[in-house]
């Protein structure tokens, strides 16, 4: 007698086989090749590369390998591994596309262990996997992906516990502490999913592991605050965020308590009323310039948080879980200063629209049985929500195999031009140092954002710089407003000695020996 294998060829192994398919389709459909243009993503690179030549975590830019913190280790380390073969920024990119593919296989696996219908796991997991916004951060680089695989890795880890033996027997308890450290270490904002994970043990009325794991978590803090300590470092500069009433222009000072908490508010609205449908339904324009939102977008936003919380209820105990990273998520966002759109919802999205499909499952389910429709509602009926990805990773297509923007090609020209006839050891001062690192690879520093051109003058002499690069048309607000007329009112101190034709980017020499006579 042949044996049965229908249920195993239906089993969680073909669903997961789609799932890489589609992952492989659209990631390659939409792959760009590209250096991002952000310039943070310069800055892990820099980092990777200095733990992969044995310089520790260091900042390159300065020429010097200068210990720094600027950003959490915990990306640089894992972009090193690569970066010690190869500096292929290829690897480096594709290493985000695993770590999305990676998250999406255990979100499927989570919702599917959760007593709910393997067809909506797939379903939901899809539709995660084609998010334009997630899909476009997942071929940079930049921290979002790694800090979306830890995060569900921590939640995969709590699921895993076995509640029948003591948690301190228990691997997987420790697992997820490190994994939770391991996320805080990638972003800063892994402070929402400890959050979530003690108030996930305190809601199931488990004080000792609540207890256990808010220690473990603190003493896996220790080596970085005090390696920080020992180099005598500042603190988080994501703290300073908080205070300051615009990043992009110090002059406008801190602010105080009040502003704090209207801002809180502000940012707050804008999450709900515009970044979260932006994000999950592309076709929903949102203008994140204009303060305000109109009534549509907050009614939009409350129905989607509503069937996104319904979703979360779905999931049992875990309930707990999400709806405390969500919340503690959105309110760490609130609190930065630095205007983000949508932006620091990408490393939570795939989770959020994971559990908004199984919300409108669950609702649909409930509707067709309480009218008598039919038994069941078959999640195969949402899998059409694929299809309202299409035009957005059309067009995500077509930026990606894009060139470079004319004003970016020419930045870019100069910097290959300093790296071919001036000395390595030149300082150039640029609005984007980062960027202009990674092709002049010279020493390059930033100017200060102030309109006191005296002081400008003096943080360039500070800096030892040789040359400076002044450029219009990238679209940033500092060069006319500082560097620009800093110049212009001190001609003397300036040369200009190569253009790029037909474009406004120039370098000029920077007479550090007489601005320093004549510059008080």
């Amino acid at each position: 007698m042949k044996k049965d294998t229908t249920k195993r060829i239906t089993g969680p192994l073909l669903y997961v086989v789609g799932l890489v398919i589609l992952f492989i389709i659209a990631y390659s459909y939409i792959f760009d090749s590209k250096l991002d243009t952000n310039g943070d993503n310069c800055v892990y690179y820099m980092l990777a590369s200095s733990l992969s030549s044995g310089h520790g975590y260091s900042d390159v830019l300065s020429g010097t390998y200068r210990a720094s913190n600027s950003f959490p280790p915990g990306y640089p380390i894992l972009m090193s591994i690569i970066r010690v073969f190869t500096d292929s920024l290829f690897l480096q990119k594709v290493l985000n596309g695993i770590f999305l593919l990676a998250s999406v296989l255990l979100l499927f696996f989570f919702v599917r262990k959760n007593q709910l219908p393997t067809s909506l796991a797939f379903v939901a997991s899809a539709v995660a996997l084609l998010n334009y916004q997630t899909l476009r951060f997942s071929t940079m680089m930049m921290s979002e992906m790694s800090f979306l695989f830890f995060s569900v890795l921590t939640l995969w880890f709590l699921y895993k516990m076995n509640k029948e033996k003591p948690f301190w027997k228990d691997g997987y308890f420790y697992l997820s502490i490190l994994s939770t450290s391991y996320c805080f270490h990638i972003r800063t904002q892994g402070i929402t999913l400890v959050v979530a994970a003690i108030g996930y043990f305190l809601f199931a009325r488990r004080w000792k592991e609540s207890i256990a794991f808010t220690g473990g978590f603190a003493v896996t803090l220790l080596p970085w605050m005090l390696r920080n300590k020992l180099l005598n470092m500042g603190g988080s500069r994501y703290f300073d965020l908080i205070f300051e009433a615009n990043h992009w222009s110090p002059d406008e000072g801190l602010l105080g308590l009040e502003g704090i908490i209207s801002r809180f508010f502000d940012t707050l609205g804008m999450l709900a009323s515009k970044a979260l449908p932006n994000s999950i339904i592309p076709y929903l324009s949102a203008d994140y310039i204009t303060p305000n939102s109109t009534f549509g977008q907050w009614v939009t936003g409350i129905i989607l948080l509503a069937l996104i919380v319904y979703g979360m209820c779905q999931f049992g105990k875990y309930k707990y879980f999400l709806i405390l990273y969500a919340a503690a998520t959105f309110g760490i966002i609130s609190l930065l200063s630095t205007p983000s759109g949508n932006r620091y919802l990408t490393s939570i999205l795939p989770i959020l629209e994971v559990c908004l499909v199984v919300g409108i499952y669950a609702v649909m389910l409930l509707v067709v049985r309480k009218l008598s429709l039919a038994k069941g509602f078959s999640p195969w009926i949402l899998s059409v929500l694929l299809f309202f990805s299409f035009p957005k990773l059309q067009e995500l297509h077509a930026i990606n195999k894009a060139p470079f923007s004319i004003p970016y090609q020419s930045f870019f020209k100069l910097a290959g031009e300093v790296h071919k006839n001036l000395p390595p050891n030149t300082v150039v001062c640029s609005r984007k140092p980062e960027l202009f690192y990674m092709f002049s690879h010279t020493p390059v520093t930033g100017y200060a954002w102030t309109e006191d051109d005296k002081a400008l003058i003096r943080g360039l002499i500070e800096s030892k710089t040789d040359y400076v690069v002044l450029e219009d048309n990238l679209g940033f607000s500092q060069t006319p407003r500082f560097l620009f007329p800093a110049i212009q009112k001190n001609p003397d101190f300036f040369e200009m000695v190569m253009n790029i034709p037909n474009t406004n980017t120039y370098l000029l020499k920077f007479n550090r020996e007489k601005a320093q006579a004549e510059i008080n």
